[in-house]
This record gives structure tokens, C-alpha cells and sequence, in this order.
């Protein structure tokens, strides 16, 4: 009996320890401690890169002075050959232009003295320079009329909106033969130098007058 009583003691205070560690073990994972959670490590987002500025297109500077370039093709007491009009035409506009600060226009039709005075009148800023080619009466040579060594270029500029005259002025062919002594058999191959350099001389004249620095006189 004391055996039997021994292992019921035995037994109950057993079971009493099994229950008070099962309530200790509750009460812990209730005011325990929290389990620590792993952050994930940020991911980089690269930057966007911005689209290039597209660049400002340049804007050119306004010209100080416009010109407008007519030429009357056409005497009746010349003997003149047509392609002698051009390379004036050509030759003084080509000049006038290579002055940075003028923008050159050339009239696609014939202009008379009467044309001119009208189109500068038109004109709210463009000067309307006009231009004649004679032969040069006062060295004309009866076997040589009509020679590209003989001529003289005259030009009158006409200012916008009056039409008043600006300047005005003549080139000489013969004057451009002088500076150089040429043998008179090829004078006929160096004509058109002669011609060239009187209406390159004529723009240079033009521009000195409105006080625009001249560039290196070109070599024709």
C-alpha cells in the first residue's frame, strides 16, 4: 500500500511539473520576442537620362546694306556683245557681295534709267544700284568700236523710297589696260580681265562710299 501511495505521488507531482512547463511555454511564445524579419536590400533604379536640347539654328546677323543690281543691256550706239553685259553684271554683284555685311541682289530683267527710279521708289531698304556699259568715246578707236578694251562702266546708286542719288561714278577698261604694259597683239585675249577689273573696281567704289571695309580685290 505505501508502494501504491509513493507512485501516485510520484505520478501527480509529475503530471503537476508537465502542466506548470506547458503554461511557462505558452506564456513565453506569448511575451516573447518577436522574430526579426529580413528587409530586402533596395534596388537601384537607374536615373533617365534627359534627351539632348536640340541646338538653337544660328540666325545670321542683318545685312548693314542691301543692293539690288539692274544693268541696261541695251545701246544703240554700242557695239557691245551680250556677254559683255553678264560678266559686268556678274563681276560687280560677285564684288559687292563679298562683304560680309551686305546681301546683294541682281534684277533678272533689263532696267532703264525710268525702271531704276521706280524700284528704289518701291523700296523700303534696298539700294537699287543701276548700271550702263558704253563704249568710251573719248579713246574710241574707229577699227576697234565695240572692243571690250574701249569701255566704260557707269553706275548710279538710287537710295530706297526718294530715289535720290547716293553716289554715282564710271571704271575705265582702257584705265585697267594702262596699269600694265601688254603687247596689242593679245590685247583681244585679255579683254575681258580689262572688263572684269573695271566692274570689280566700280563695287569697290560703291562700297567705300557708305564707308564698308573693302576686301582684297580679287584676281579675276
Amino acid at each position: 500500500m505505501l508502494n501504491q501511495s509513493r507512485l501516485m505521488c510520484i505520478l501527480v507531482v509529475s503530471m503537476a511539473v508537465a502542466v506548470l512547463l506547458s503554461c511557462a511555454s505558452v506564456d513565453l511564445a506569448q511575451s516573447g520576442r518577436k522574430v526579426r524579419t529580413s528587409t530586402p536590400a533596395p534596388v537601384s533604379v537607374p536615373e533617365a537620362t534627359p534627351a539632348p536640347t536640340p541646338a538653337a539654328p544660328s540666325v545670321k546677323p542683318k545685312p548693314r546694306l542691301t543692293f539690288l543690281v539692274g544693268l541696261d543691256r541695251y545701246d544703240s550706239f554700242a557695239n557691245i556683245p551680250l556677254y559683255a553685259y553678264e560678266s559686268v553684271l556678274r563681276n560687280l554683284t560677285d564684288r559687292l557681295a563679298d562683304s560680309p555685311s551686305v546681301r546683294v541682289d541682281a534684277a533678272r530683267t533689263d532696267m532703264g534709267r525710268s525702271d531704276a527710279i521706280q524700284k528704289a521708289k518701291a523700296e523700303t531698304e534696298a539700294y537699287v544700284v543701276w548700271i550702263q556699259v558704253r563704249d568710251d568715246s573719248m579713246n574710241r578707236d574707229s577699227r576697234n568700236s565695240g572692243s571690250l578694251d574701249n569701255l566704260v562702266i557707269e553706275y548710279t546708286v538710287l537710295a530706297p523710297t526718294t530715289a535720290k542719288q547716293a553716289t554715282s561714278g564710271r571704271t575705265y577698261t582702257q584705265s585697267q589696260r594702262n596699269r600694265g604694259i601688254l603687247n596689242p597683239k593679245t590685247s583681244g585675249i585679255y579683254g575681258d580681265r580689262y572688263l572684269n577689273q573695271a566692274a570689280q573696281e566700280a563695287a569697290d567704289r560703291i562700297l567705300a562710299h557708305f564707308q564698308i571695309r573693302v576686301p582684297t580685290t580679287r584676281i579675276p
